[in-house]
């Protein structure tokens, strides 16, 4: 096993480390959050005894302040551990930025709930010693949480151009009811339903002569047109909101013809942007 790369995560409270951990997650990362200091070094050991783990993420806060006296000798014992890559990002926001976030949420700061500007002094002098070791600094003031979360991206293996996205693509019929848990649907029964010409009864989307027939009415091409346009915008603005998986989903009345047609047209479409890209024809042998 190679050396287990470690991102440890500090910061100020409403600095984002829940967004930015988040985002590690989805990069592979094995996550913890709030964990007292002193007991890093035992999870470490444990996580390299099962082999199974080599990126990991942990936040360390002001949530652990009984323990944070502790935090000078263990950052010493990380840094001599020879199996541990190690990583720290300090993450802070100026104080009136700090004050709206915790206005909008409406939670109690873990030291004063009273005083804010107080209470962030005093957070600031107890995580000192994890910022004076801190490898990045990142100033979150102006970070919303997709700017965030690419920064995270990027602190942890350079910039990334691939999207983090999944999409999975389903067709179905409506007459064996809507699929579970789809973010966007397209109902195809406006198209001509190739279904009533005998040569095509028995065939499936997937064959020349039912996409043809299907191309060949004129509402075809403009739907095509038109939600390729939605689609792209649609993925790029959840993408940016920090939605992961989007399911999208094409049915018609039985699901073997218009809808397997526009679910394999539209997953041509999308995977070349998107590769995380899946399809699914749900009645297809129905």
């Amino acid at each position: 096993m190679n050396n287990m790369e470690l991102f440890l995560i500090s910061g100020v409270s409403g600095s984002g480390k829940t967004v930015f951990l988040k985002a590690l997650e989805d990069l592979g990362y094995y996550c913890v959050d709030n964990l007292p200091i002193p007991l890093l070094i035992n999870l470490l050991n444990l996580l390299k005894a099962s082999n199974e783990f080599d990126k990991v993420s942990v936040v360390v806060d002001i949530r652990e302040k009984s323990f944070l006296n502790q935090a000078k000798d263990v950052l010493y014992q990380l840094e001599n551990l020879q199996f541990v890559s190690l990583k720290i990002v300090f993450l802070d926001a100026k104080d009136e930025i700090l004050e709206r976030r915790y206005s909008e949420t409406r939670r109690k700061h873990p030291i004063d709930v009273y005083n804010l500007e107080k209470s962030f002094e005093e957070e600031r002098s107890m995580l000192s010693v994890i910022k004076q070791k801190a490898n990045f600094i990142v100033d979150t003031s102006n970070y919303n949480n997709y700017e965030l979360r690419k920064k995270a991206e990027e602190l942890a293996f350079g910039k990334i151009k691939k999207s983090r996205v999944s999409i999975k693509i389903t067709s179905f019929g409506y007459k064996y009811g809507l699929p579970n848990d789809v973010d966007i649907v397209f109902d195809m029964r406006f198209l001509s339903n190739p279904f009533y010409i005998n040569e095509l009864k028995n065939k499936t989307g997937k064959d020349f002569e039912v996409k043809k027939f299907i191309k060949s009415d004129p509402a075809s091409a403009e739907f095509i047109k038109t939600a390729r346009k939605m689609l792209l915008f649609m993925i790029e603005n959840f993408e940016k909101q920090g939605k992961n998986f989007i399911s999208i989903a094409f049915g018609c009345t039985g699901g073997r013809h218009r809808s397997v047609y526009m679910s394999e047209l539209f997953y041509k479409i999308i995977r070349n942007k998107y590769p995380d890209t899946h399809i699914f024809h749900r009645d297809l042998k129905k």
